[in-house]
């Protein structure tokens, strides 16, 4: 099969999978995704999602430029403190409950450390295309967006610490310091590349007439901007989200031009990208993640909501913040799948290729689960903060929708927070 067709098979299963769920009142993207558990390894084998690594890197990078485009510099003002505080508290929650759970479970202080590491990343893409499936807007979905986005940074520092903890107890790692100063090279690099592309943008975009031309520049640079990255080893997501914070605030009044430019063009990608997410996982892993998988699962998400709620409550939050935001960062793909093939060669380098192959089994099982559950969850918590607009909310099921009394007291109790932030 050639990969034109396979592209085809791919974005008009996803496209009616992801309508088959709408009717059911579930996120699109979880459809998307079991099309392609069904058109992918573990189905009629018809999409092959290891030959379309280009594409995926794309599609990551509009992501990233997506989130980017949206946090102001008076938003990041107002919540800025409130977001750096939460992305850290739920990585390190993910962290240490799940670190500690393995540890007791398995009697191995080096895979409590490992999977302590893995827990800690959160996949933006399914969360973000929840938020723009509905087209939320408030504190929560700026407050989501932006922790989302810094949290590859984050877990890749985590990542660091912890693997190299685990190498020193196996006798097989370098130093705890070395293995923190490549991911901070990595975020200085993203953050100082970013901001330079997005410099050189403002400037070629004033010379942009029309929407076309403004869509042209703007995949032509968001492509370039993935090259780059990916030829200097830095995070394609963080230089694109750099990017588009950069373009964002230096011209503010062209950003609905440039969002409306690229949202006619980054559909069809956003839903290969779920296809080919679905295509790679192999739901026959799902026996072999075992007891690990299950209190993975359950210690990872207690994690996220308990350290999201206690950074938001110590940075003073707006109250749906507070409430609600830990459900929209359940999700797991990439970023976790692809550090979890890192930590299997540190166990195989120290003779333990069997706990390397469980740690790959363990991480792409627990994957298939939180990506199913995480983007309901996203799509409960932007319902309840009362952040869908009212043409949406046909595609909201009865249950989810509030009783004006309880929208009333809601914003009232948000407002209160807002304040409190504020101050």
């Amino acid at each position: 099969m050639t990969i034109l067709l396979m592209i085809g098979i791919a974005v008009l299963g996803g496209l009616f999978g992801g309508k088959i769920f709408e009717r059911i009142r579930i996120p699109m993207v979880v459809g998307y995704i079991i099309a392609g558990v069904i058109l992918g390894d573990s189905g009629l084998k018809l999409v092959d999602a290891s030959m379309t690594g280009l594409l995926t890197d794309i599609a990551l990078g509009f992501i990233g430029f997506g989130i980017g485009s949206q946090l102001r510099y008076s938003v990041l003002k107002r919540l800025g403190g409130s977001i750096i505080c939460i992305s850290f508290m739920e990585a390190f929650g993910a962290f240490i409950l799940v670190g500690i759970g393995v540890t007791l479970i398995t009697n191995k202080l080096y895979m409590g450390l490992i999977f302590g590491a893995l827990a800690s990343a959160t996949a933006p893409a399914a969360t973000v295309d929840v938020l723009e499936e509905y087209q939320s807007r408030g504190p929560l979905t700026t407050s989501l967006l932006a922790v989302v986005g810094i949290d590859d940074a984050i877990s890749l520092l985590l990542f660091g610490f912890g693997i190299s903890l685990a190498g020193c107890l196996l006798g097989s790692g370098g130093g705890v310091l070395q293995s923190f100063i490549h991911p901070l090279l990595d975020l200085g690099g993203s953050v100082i590349l970013g901001v330079i592309l997005g410099f050189i943008y403002t400037r070629v975009l004033q010379l942009m007439r029309s929407k076309n031309e403004t869509l042209i520049l703007t995949a032509g640079l968001v492509v370039a901007a993935c090259g780059i990255a990916e030829a200097m080893k830095l995070s394609l997501i963080l230089t694109n989200m750099i990017l588009g914070i950069t373009v964002c605030n230096l011209a503010p009044m062209r950003m609905r031009r440039i969002q409306e430019a690229v949202g006619g063009f980054t559909p069809p990608v956003y839903v290969l990208f779920f296809v080919l997410v679905g295509a790679r996982l192999n739901i026959f892993n799902l026996p072999q993640m075992g007891l690990i998988g299950v209190f993975y699962i359950i210690l990872r998400a207690g994690g996220k909501f308990g350290g999201a709620y206690l950074g938001a409550v110590v940075s003073k939050a707006p109250t749906v913040v507070r409430k609600y935001l830990g459900l929209g960062l359940f999700s797991q793909a990439g970023v976790a799948v692809g550090l979890s093939l890192a930590a299997a060669k540190i166990l195989d380098s120290a003779g333990h290729s069997e706990l390397g192959g469980l740690v790959i089994n363990v991480i792409a099982a627990t994957t298939f689960v939180v990506q199913i559950i995480g983007p309901p969850c996203t799509k409960i918590a932007i319902v309840k903060a009362n952040e869908v607009p009212e043409d949406m909310m046909h595609k909201i099921g009865r249950r989810f929708v509030k009783s004006p009394a309880e929208t009333k007291i809601e914003s009232k109790s948000n407002k209160t927070g807002g304040e409190n932030a504020g101050k």
